[in-house]
């Protein structure tokens, strides 16, 4: 339980990395634009480095807008995933204590303990 939970707190930090980044982005990819060339720069050079800085511009907000989002979704599938092991996990810990108390209170209760551990492992397996 205490490793899934690691997991799920390394990977709720990565995800918060990952925003951080993108919002720091999202301030910055303006600034592949500038300084506006208008009519100081001409010919094929001032043309190629146009291209280029726009090439750049579609190249960082694709990653910004379409990259970022998709590991924060893959991030937070994994999340998912994670905390309904945990339940699992947690309901089948509280199966296995409320097996033991039965054994601990003798044969009388054997019959409940044995429906216990069949549903245990049916659910487990």
């Amino acid at each position: 339980m205490s490793d899934v939970s690691e997991k799920i707190n390394r990977l709720e930090q990565a995800k918060r990395q990952i925003n951080e980044e993108q919002n720091a982005c999202l301030g910055e990819i303006g600034k592949i634009k500038y300084p506006e060339l208008a009519g100081s720069w001409m010919g094929k050079r001032a043309g190629d480095f146009q291209d280029a800085r726009s090439d750049a511009y579609k190249a960082m907000s694709t990653i910004i807008h379409v990259d970022y989002d998709d590991y924060q979704e893959k991030i937070e599938g994994k999340i998912t995933m994670l905390n309904i092991e945990k339940t699992a996990l947690n309901a089948a810990g509280t199966i296995a204590h409320e097996a033991d108390a039965l054994l601990g209170k003798g044969e009388t209760f054997i019959e409940q303990l044995e429906s216990k551990i069949s549903y245990l492992k049916g659910w487990l397996f």
